[in-house]
């Protein structure tokens, strides 16, 4: 048993080595652009925005290297989250926002793998109670990720903190997300389906010495367009 794992282990040692620091060997090589090539296929799935900001070989270079560590699970679409994960911790691309790309692509990755139950449109109503969907997720970013014009200049971007929610468009078929503020996330986070919105309203408004139809102006339309895209329900 102890011989079976040492010749595994130098199996894997082997493929996983780079070429050029290998002993000539046709059949690990072909082992090797295998491994290899499968892995960048996942990943520049996975990570599009990301491997277009870094070169073929620095991209080369990381897949070698997760390669030598090597991956936990089997699962193809989870190994991203490992390459993600050994990626930011042995972060040389100097890129201050690499986390929070990454993070980001991956959650849209874990997203899209999800089975997502058919709801249907309701009328919206104050006087209704609503509860946000356990099929969105809310984040927190130091770095405008969701900016449509971050990937042209991302370094001219300032760090700040965003808060990002997403969510899956049934009719399209794909995740999108938007910004919103804290105040509307702790809005949100708040809701109780038993208790009617017009009445939490009026509870935020007291609680924040803010006029109730100022708040009103502001809340309802933001309240209803969540409603009509299933956010809240």
């Amino acid at each position: 048993m102890k011989k079976e794992q040492t010749i595994q282990q130098k199996f894997i040692r082997s493929i996983t080595t780079p070429k050029n620091a290998s002993e000539e060997n046709p059949q690990i090589d072909v082992y090797r652009e295998l491994v290899y090539y499968r892995f960048l296929e996942v990943f520049e799935k996975a990570y599009p925005r990301f491997v277009k900001m870094i070169s073929s070989e620095q991209l080369s270079s990381l897949i070698y290297d997760f390669l030598a560590v090597g991956a936990a699970t089997p699962i193809l679409w989870q190994v991203s989250g490992e390459f993600q994960e050994f990626v930011v911790k042995n972060n040389t691309l100097k890129m201050p926002f690499l986390a929070d790309l990454l993070a980001f692509e991956f959650l849209e990755v874990q997203m899209y793998m999800r089975k997502y139950s058919t709801q249907e449109s309701q009328d919206f109503s104050l006087d209704t109670g609503y509860t946000l969907s356990d099929e969105i997720e809310i984040r927190h970013f130091s770095h405008p990720i969701h900016h449509p014009e971050f990937d042209k200049n991302p370094f001219s971007f300032e760090a700040g903190d965003f808060r990002v929610l997403f969510f899956y468009n049934e009719k399209n078929e794909e995740i999108l997300c938007e910004e919103i503020s804290p105040f509307v996330e702790d809005f949100l986070l708040a809701l109780d389906v038993d208790t009617p919105l017009l009445t939490r309203i009026e509870q935020v408004a007291s609680e924040y010495e803010i006029q109730m139809q100022e708040l009103l102006e502001i809340l309802s339309p933001i309240l209803e367009s969540f409603c009509e895209r299933g956010i809240i329900f």
